[in-house]
C-alpha cells in the first residue's frame, strides 16, 4: 500500500495514522463480519486491486484511528484499572470480585460475571471462514462502542448496520453472546453542548446508548449464507456485469427538488427549494406557472472505496 501525506500532517501523527493494528488475515475464501455489510459489487471489485497498487492519504484514516483509540483505551481501562474503578463507582467488593476478564468459558462458575473484550470468533459456512471480533460482551449481554457524528444517530442512518453487525456476533458466538439486544455505546466527535439545548432530538450528552433488538439466529446465518452465495456467484463475472450498489450502499443524500419561477431561466439559482417533490409540485400549482427539477443526491461512499478507480458505476454519479 501506497501512502501520502497531502495536507503535511506532523509527524508524530503521521506515524499514527500510519500504524495499522487490524488483526484480521484476509483472503479469497475469508470474510469479516464488517464486509458482510458492504455491497457485493464493493467486495468483489476490492478484492481486484493488489495491496500493492492501493494508494491512500495519511487524512483517510482520521476516523477511524480515532475509533480504535477509543477501542484500546476502553479495553485497557477494563483489563489494568476495572477493580479500582468499580470500586470508586460504588459496587460492593463482593460483586467486583465476581467479575473474570476474559475467562475460558469451561471454568467460568456459577457466581462469575464474565467479561469478554475483543474476542476474534470464525466459523465456517458456505466454503467461507467467516470472522469478527466483538467489542464488549457482558454476561452474555453485547455491547458495540461507536465512534460517530450525532447527524448519524438523529437520522438513524446506521441502525440497520448496528443491528446486522451484532446479530453476525451472535451467530459466531452464540455461546457467549446470549442476549437478544445490543447495546450500541456512541460516542459523538462533534457533539456541541450549545446544540444540545436549542435542538429538540440532539443528543443530551456527548456519550448516548441506544438499544436494539437482534435478528434470530438462524435468519441471521440465512442472511449470511445469502450474501456469500452473491459474491461467489459474481466473483468471477466482469466488471459490467456485477450488480450495482444501492443508494443507501452508496451513502446517497436524498435527493433535492428545485422550483424555477421563469423555465426558460434553469441555468441559474432556483427561486425555491424543497425537499418534497409534492410540495415542489403544489407549491408550483399554486404559483401557476415555472417548473419543478429534481436533483438526484450525491454519493459519499465511492471517495472510500478501494475499487475506485476499476469501478464504472461510480462514473455515473455526483460525488460529494
Amino acid at each position: 500500500m501506497r501512502l501520502t501525506n497531502n495536507e503535511d500532517i506532523p509527524l508524530p501523527l503521521a506515524v499514527w495514522l500510519s500504524y495499522d493494528s487490524y488483526d484480521f488475515i484476509g483472503g479469497k475464501n475469508r470474510i469479516s463480519v464488517t464486509s458482510l455489510l458492504k455491497s457485493t459489487r464493493q467486495f468483489v471489485l476490492s478484492a481486484r486491486v493488489p495491496m500493492s497498487e492501493r494508494s491512500h492519504d495519511v487524512s483517510d484514516f482520521i476516523a477511524s484511528r480515532m475509533g480504535h483509540a477509543f477501542h484500546d483505551s476502553i479495553e485497557m481501562a477494563w483489563l489494568h484499572g476495572h477493580k479500582e474503578a468499580l470500586n470508586k463507582l460504588g459496587y460492593p467488593e463482593k460483586i467486583i470480585e465476581r467479575i473474570k476478564i476474559n475467562p475460558d468459558p469451561a471454568t467460568v462458575g456459577p457466581d462469575d460475571i464474565p467479561v469478554y473484550m475483543e474476542q476474534r470468533v470464525e466459523r465456517e459456512i458456505e466454503g467461507f471462514v467467516v470472522s469478527g471480533k466483538f467489542d464488549m460482551v457482558i454476561e452474555g449481554q453485547i455491547f458495540d462502542v461507536k465512534s460517530t457524528s450525532v447527524y448519524s444517530v438523529i437520522m438513524g442512518s446506521k441502525e440497520e448496520d448496528y443491528t446486522l453487525q451484532a446479530s453476525y456476533y451472535r451467530w459466531l458466538s452464540p455461546d457467549l453472546i446470549t442476549s437478544d439486544t445490543v447495546h450500541i455505546q456512541h460516542i459523538f466527535t462533534d457533539w456541541s453542548r450549545a446544540a444540545s439545548k436549542q435542538q429538540k432530538n440532539y443528543p443530551p450528552s456527548r456519550l448516548m446508548n441506544n438499544t436494539y433488538e437482534l435478528i434470530p439466529l438462524d435468519q441471521s446465518e440465512n442472511m449470511i449464507r445469502t450474501k456469500i452465495k452473491e459474491i461467489k456467484d459474481n466473483w468471477n463475472k466482469p466488471e459490467s456485469e456485477l450488480p450495482f450498489c444501492t443508494d443507501k450502499e452508496l451513502w446517497r443524500s436524498e435527493p433535492a427538488y428545485k422550483y424555477y419561477a421563469d423555465p426558460n431561466k434553469t441555468d441559474g439559482r432556483s427561486t425555491k427549494n424543497f425537499d418534497n417533490l409534492a410540495e415542489a409540485n403544489q407549491f408550483k400549482a399554486d404559483k401557476g406557472k415555472g417548473i419543478v427539477l429534481t436533483i438526484p443526491g450525491k454519493v459519499k461512499a465511492c471517495n472510500y472505496c478501494v475499487a475506485f478507480d476499476i469501478c464504472k458505476q461510480k462514473d455515473l454519479y455526483d460525488h460529494d
